[in-house]
């Protein structure tokens, strides 16, 4: 006997009405399912980073720096696996975990274990891949960098390539409306564990424009794209909820679209931020003087070399005398800075490695990022060098930029090494200890003054030892999208019913 009549068109949607027909007087709200979500709510999804044993805790400053008189910044969170989570609540996420939690976890039984790394990171995914297999067998998927590596096919049963959140929501039998930006926050403190201040973590755009050839991002997000503005505004807002007030801008290359970028740039002036972008040097040259005006405090810039046959042999289109122009600006505005290096390019020698880093180090950067150059699976280097000189490393964990993994033409792998260990001593001599928290307070005094400045100080030192992870934890911030009176009273109706 049919007492109601059911329309099934429009299935993405959740809630269905049936109509009451004659002799039935109750309204009935039945749920309807499409077949790919009841698919994926049957699956238990697990991503996590390789595990790390307290002796691997990743700290930055101390990759890049030798000594014990120096600043930490702890980078315990993992980007890719927080946005994925935020937009696909459903999975579960482990962040840099113990090999013990790992393997605890692994005990529910989930159907799809995938895994974000890098390619240095490979030996250990494989480790991880072997235990999954033996507890359960669950299907495997990769993403993140590491993934573009040559022969993960042969591990994997799918590979995601670029930020995946749509694909991996299609996958499992959802859907994302807007990409949601969710709260990330590291810290900058000491290596005896006392903290500064927080810094929160902020993306405004996925990819890059330039094709400089040592790079992986134009094969991983080949077609650049914007992150929403409203999903932008809402975790600046968060951020300043909780306490909050310094922004690193983890892009690829921040200010890639001018509007897109002037409307960031005001919102974090609105809430009073003090942002530090990663960016490029010609950009960099024609905004400085505008953007400081709005609470730009610093950089993340990609130096590289200060051989200009080298630069334009990697296809970086930059000017030497205008990088050095550019870091005699940002002295002079007390503008903290990060500078990316590269080593080990065919024309270098070690004699000509020492001069650059020593003059180099005659501007006011506050750390020297040093890498010896390495050419990444599927980009154009790889292909120059592998035919050019060819490859002499087959040990993935030589991969993190840290070790020569191909046959130089004028240095050995061994004078490779020693060269960046005198790199990371010459480009961080003590003074830069105490400089440093100097030009901090005099850019903050320069746009705030000195009591506000200093009552700031205080609070962020307060909330980096004592509050942040409480304050999230306690409150419960998750920022999801409000859902609207409608889908509430659906929602309602259903569980009275």
């Amino acid at each position: 006997m049919k007492f109601w009549d059911v329309d099934y068109s429009n299935c993405n949607e959740f809630f269905k009405l049936a109509e009451p027909k004659d002799g039935c007087t109750k309204t009935i709200y039945i749920i309807f399912l499409p077949h790919s979500v009841m698919k994926s709510l049957d699956k238990k999804v697990l991503l996590t980073t390789p595990y790390r044993t307290k002796k691997e805790k990743y700290e930055y400053w101390g990759s890049n720096v030798s000594g014990f008189l120096r600043y930490t910044y702890d980078k315990q969170n993992s980007n890719g696996l927080r946005f994925l989570k935020k937009n696909i609540p459903e999975i579960d996420i482990l962040e840099f975990p113990s090999q013990k939690e790992y393997r605890k976890s692994l005990k529910n039984d989930y159907d799809i274990v995938g895994f974000s790394f890098f390619t240095y990171q490979i030996p250990r995914i494989k480790e991880m891949v072997q235990e999954a297999k033996k507890e359960n067998d669950p299907e495997l998927w990769a993403g993140n960098y590491g993934a573009l590596t040559y022969g993960m096919e042969d591990i994997f049963d799918k590979i995601f390539v670029g930020y995946s959140e749509e694909e991996m929501a299609e996958e499992l039998g959802t859907k994302i409306d807007k990409l949601k930006h969710p709260m990330i926050v590291d810290y900058v403190g000491t290596p005896i564990g006392i903290r500064g201040f927080p810094l929160g973590v902020l993306f405004t755009n996925r990819g890059c424009t330039q094709n400089c050839k040592f790079c992986q991002t134009p094969i991983f997000c080949s077609e650049p794209y914007k992150v929403p503005i409203r999903s932008i505004e809402e975790v600046i807002k968060n951020y300043k909820q909780v306490g909050v007030n310094e922004i690193v801008i983890e892009d690829e290359n921040f200010g890639m679209w001018k509007k897109h970028t002037e409307k960031i740039i005001d919102i974090l002036d609105k809430h009073d931020m003090n942002w530090y972008p990663m960016t490029r040097i010609d950009l960099l040259d024609k905004k400085l003087d505008d953007w400081y005006e709005k609470g730009f405090s610093g950089t993340l810039i990609g130096v590289e070399t200060l051989n200009q046959t080298s630069l334009d042999n990697i296809e970086k289109s930059i000017d030497v005398q205008k990088t050095l122009d550019v870091l005699e600006r940002l002295e002079e505005k007390n503008s903290f800075v990060i500078g990316y290096y590269i080593i080990g390019f065919e024309e270098d020698t070690i004699s000509q490695i020492k001069k650059n880093i020593r003059k180099l180090n005659d501007y006011s950067l506050d750390l020297i990022q040093i890498c010896i150059i390495t050419p990444l699976p599927r980009t154009p280097l790889w292909e120059d060098i592998s035919e050019k000189y060819g490859i002499i490393e087959d040990d993935w964990s030589k991969w993190d930029t840290k070790h020569l993994v191909w046959d130089h033409p004028n240095i050995d792998q061994k004078d490779m090494d020693e060269v960046l260990e005198w790199g990371f001593r010459e480009a961080y001599p003590k003074t830069k200890f105490f400089k440093s928290p100097v030009k901090y307070y005099l850019r903050k005094t320069d746009r705030f003054g000195h009591a506000k400045t200093q009552m700031k100080m205080i609070k962020d030192f307060i909330i980096s030892n004592m509050g942040v992870e409480a304050k999230l934890d306690d409150e419960n911030i998750d920022y999801r999208e409000t859902e609207t009176d409608e889908r509430k009273s659906k929602i309602s109706n259903v569980s009275q019913n």
